[in-house]
């Protein structure tokens, strides 16, 4: 049984550090997004908007110590996880649109 966990945590990190390795991409998107060149998924920005007002709110499981850090972090992959979903798809936009532009 620990070696699924530890296969799961593995999987969950790469996430993350996809996302740390795209960075450079999430800036360009998030810059895209904010001048109106492109529009995320609705999922995502729910997600986005939601996981970081649960996240900085005190209405939460923060009143019990360890739960509330784990419920904090859960949330906060989950986000990083739909993040990572949607640079991929900005990734293909964006080469849809090179790929306009060339013929």
């Amino acid at each position: 049984m620990s070696k699924i966990s530890a296969a799961r945590t593995a999987r969950s990190m790469r996430g993350a550090a996809h996302l740390f390795q795209n960075r450079r991409t999430l800036w360009h998107m998030l810059r895209e997004v904010f001048h109106g060149r492109y529009t995320m998924s609705l999922l995502t920005n729910m997600a986005l908007v939601l996981g970081l007002l649960y996240i900085i709110s005190p209405l939460d499981f923060d009143w019990i110590p360890i739960l509330g850090w784990v419920d904090d972090g859960f949330v906060g992959y989950m986000v990083i996880k739909r993040l990572q979903k949607e640079t991929q798809r900005y990734n293909r936009h964006k080469a849809m649109e090179r790929r306009m532009h060339v013929d």
